[in-house]
């Protein structure tokens, strides 16, 4: 059957079983750790937990945006879209953690220091900033009373610009990490991060191209 044209291109996770539900916070667990011990080396600084943070961020992020093209090049994989909510809204709080590790150990809670306009990686802060905030009104409207209250094409639309928040993370990323514009990324754990993110953003756009079934 045919789905109502007014229907919103929603997936709720209200019914959703043990299992899904234990894969829910063993993913985001299972990638702290491996960050925690193959980036960090298990040093808890503030320096490592703010590129901890900051990776995590974008790899939730990434897991949570690439299920759709995913879902649409495979469409037998729909069962993944049941966890995306939970991913996007924790790779939200892992942005807020990043920041709030930042404006405590770094900016010793100056919060002037996040438009200082002189700070030549200010557009690397921007492009946080730019990305934290696009996460917040995405994250906003994943509830009910959004669903109601918005239009599926408007909702569609504010969900979609989760894609610009990870483009604008890899690029606070690059931007702060750079020495003279040049990011070298040493970590194992760090490269495939970005790799990933990379090929996130790609499947969109490839499946942009692929005719609506």
């Amino acid at each position: 059957m045919t789905p109502a044209k007014n229907t919103h291109p929603y997936h709720y996770s209200q019914d959703k079983n043990i299992l899904q539900k234990i894969i829910d916070f063993a993913v985001p667990i299972l990638l702290f750790w491996v960050y925690f011990n193959y980036y960090n080396f298990g040093k808890i600084t503030p320096s490592e937990m703010i590129k901890t943070s900051g990776l995590l961020t974008i790899t939730l992020l990434s897991l949570t945006l690439i299920i759709g093209p995913i879902c649409k090049l495979f469409p037998s994989w729909d069962f993944l879209k049941t966890h995306r909510k939970f991913w996007g809204i924790l790779s939200f709080l892992a942005a807020l953690i990043h920041v709030a590790i930042i404006f405590m150990n770094y900016y010793k809670f100056d919060l002037l220091k996040f438009v200082d306009f002189a700070n030549p990686k200010y557009p690397g802060i921007l492009a946080g900033i730019l990305s934290l905030a696009i996460l917040l009104l995405v994250t906003l409207t994943s509830n009910k009373l959004a669903l109601k209250s918005l239009s599926p094409n408007i909702w569609k639309i504010i969900q979609t610009t989760s894609y610009l928040a990870l483009i604008l993370a890899v690029a606070h990323f690059y931007i702060v990490e750079s020495v003279d514009g040049v990011l070298t990324i040493k970590r194992l754990a760090g490269q495939l991060t970005f790799g990933f993110a990379t090929l996130t953003v790609l499947l969109r756009f490839l499946v942009l191209f692929i005719p609506r079934r």
